[in-house]
């Protein structure tokens, strides 16, 4: 393989998530459903050939990336560097009261084309040099080859914007479900192809539509 082709894996359901909370930084807890849901991760990508396991170091990814790096006898390099967006005082906030106590965020986050800067957090353009560069460090040391990484939804959504050159607003509009697959073949001289965006990763395997999408068609 002259290519590396990178899996990324959104993390599995949380604790909170009825509430569509901004959980950020905060390290919640997966639910049972969660768990369930990044094993059934592992168990659709047995057959690859995994190199290499990268994940973001807060709980809720990590537990993926270790029940991967164990699948294929690897050792996780779990980092802060993937980790999600800091939302600083937005932390763990429902949307409803972030427009109540922050109502200037809020007008900002509504227009996915404007850059939000989270007080006592990141900004989203600091976020997404951010990813930027620790995927750029992810290439330099795996140039070909297959490598997953497990970590959030905007990390997904940032990867994706660096290697399509997206706007703000584009990558915002991506959307990434819990425990989703997403495949990118990276050339080292330069560009990309995309495989595969928020796939199901169910006992069907992530190339065929299984209840994830029956759910999309039934709306």
């Amino acid at each position: 393989m002259n290519f590396l082709r990178l899996y990324f894996i959104r993390h599995g359901q949380t604790e909170n998530y009825q509430n569509y909370p901004f959980n950020g930084w905060t390290n919640v807890m997966l639910t049972d459903e969660g768990r369930r849901q990044l094993d059934q991760a592992v168990e659709a990508l047995a057959g690859t050939e995994i190199q290499a396991v990268y994940s973001s170091d807060l709980s809720r990814a990590a537990y993926g990336g270790l029940a991967l790096a164990r699948q294929f006898g690897l050792t996780l390099t779990a980092t802060g560097t993937f980790r999600e967006i800091h939302f600083g005082d937005c932390e763990g906030l429902m949307w409803s009261t972030i427009q109540e106590k922050y109502p200037d965020v809020a007008e900002k986050i509504i227009h996915p084309d404007k850059e939000v800067s989270f007080p006592g957090g990141e900004s989203t353009e600091t976020f997404r040099k951010r990813i930027s560069k620790a995927l750029g460090q992810l290439i330099e040391d795996h140039p070909t080859g297959q490598v997953a990484l497990v970590a959030h939804a905007g990390v997904g959504r940032a990867i994706l914007a660096a290697l399509l050159d997206l706007s703000l607003a584009s990558m915002w509009s991506i959307h990434q479900d819990f425990a989703c697959l997403n495949v990118v073949d990276i050339y080292p001289e330069g560009g990309c192809q995309v495989r595969l965006i928020n796939g199901y990763l169910g006992p069907e395997g992530y190339y065929q539509a299984g209840p994830g999408f029956d759910r999309i068609a039934r709306v």
